[in-house]
C-alpha cells in the first residue's frame, strides 16, 4: 500500500497534476517550529542573568542585624550573655559580645564552686553561602577577668586573660526572624593569674604570667535576625 503525501486539485486526462494544493498552513507550521527552536536557547541563556539580578536584589533586602542569646551559657551556672552581629557583606558579619557571671554556688562552705567572669570581645564570621544561614567559621579577640574553682577539684584561679578564640558552627533557619545557632570555640593567649588552694580559704599557691589554651564557648543560641 502506498501513501499519498501530496494531492491535486485537478488532473488532466493522463492523470497528471495540473494545479498543486496550496501549502500555506504547512509552511506556517514549519516556520513556527523553526522559530521556537531558535528562541528556546536564547531564552535559556537569558534566564540565569535575570535570576542573578533577582538574587542580588534579594540579598540587598536580606536582614543585616542579628542579636544572639546563648542558652548554653545560661545553663552553665547562669552566665548572662549577649552578642550583636552586623552583615557587612554577603558572606561576612562583624560583631560585639559580652558575658557576665558573678555567682558563687555552694550547699555548704566546703562544697563551694564558681566560674565568675566578665568577658568582652569583638568577633567576625565567614558564611560560605550567605549571612545567617548554614555553616560558618569565626574568630574572636577577647578579654576576660575571671575567678573559677571547685568545678573539678578544690584548686582555684583568678586573673586577667587576653587571647584569640577560633571556632565554627551551623545556623538552622527557623523562620525569617529566628535561627538556632550551634557552635563551639576554643581560645588561647596570655593570662596574669593568682592561684589558691581552694575556692574559700584564700591560701595562695602561685602567681605570675603564663600562656593558656582552653575551651571557650559552646553555643546553642537563639539568633534573632532583623
Amino acid at each position: 500500500m502506498k501513501c499519498r503525501f501530496l494531492s491535486c486539485e485537478a488532473r488532466d486526462r493522463t492523470g497528471s497534476c495540473l494545479t498543486p494544493v496550496a501549502r500555506s498552513r504547512t509552511s506556517l507550521l514549519a516556520w513556527l517550529l523553526a522559530a521556537c527552536c531558535l528562541a528556546a536557547p536564547a531564552a535559556q541563556a537569558q534566564a540565569p542573568a535575570g535570576q542573578g539580578v533577582r538574587g542580588e536584589q534579594a540579598l540587598e533586602r536580606r536582614a543585616r542585624v542579628a542579636v544572639d542569646q546563648n542558652l548554653a551559657d545560661y545553663i552553665f551556672l547562669g552566665t548572662l550573655n549577649a552578642e550583636l552581629q552586623y552583615a557587612v557583606h554577603r558572606n561576612w558579619t562583624l560583631g560585639l559580645g559580652a558575658r557576665y557571671n558573678n555567682w558563687t554556688w555552694r550547699h555548704r562552705q566546703d562544697t563551694q564552686f564558681q566560674s565568675r567572669q566578665q568577658s568582652y570581645y569583638i568577633t567576625g564570621r565567614w558564611w560560605p553561602w550567605y549571612t545567617y544561614s548554614g555553616w560558618w567559621a569565626g574568630g574572636k579577640l577577647q578579654y576576660q577577668e575571671y575567678n573559677r574553682g571547685g568545678l573539678v577539684g578544690p584548686e582555684t584561679e583568678e586573673g586577667d586573660a587576653v587571647g584569640v578564640s577560633l571556632g565554627g558552627g551551623y545556623a538552622v533557619h527557623v523562620n525569617h526572624w529566628l535561627n538556632v545557632d550551634f557552635g563551639i570555640f576554643g581560645w588561647g593567649g596570655m593570662t596574669r593569674y593568682v592561684s589558691y588552694a581552694c575556692p574559700y580559704c584564700g591560701a595562695r599557691t602561685g602567681e605570675g604570667v603564663k600562656a593558656f589554651f582552653l575551651p571557650d564557648e559552646v553555643r546553642v543560641s537563639l539568633q534573632f535576625v532583623f
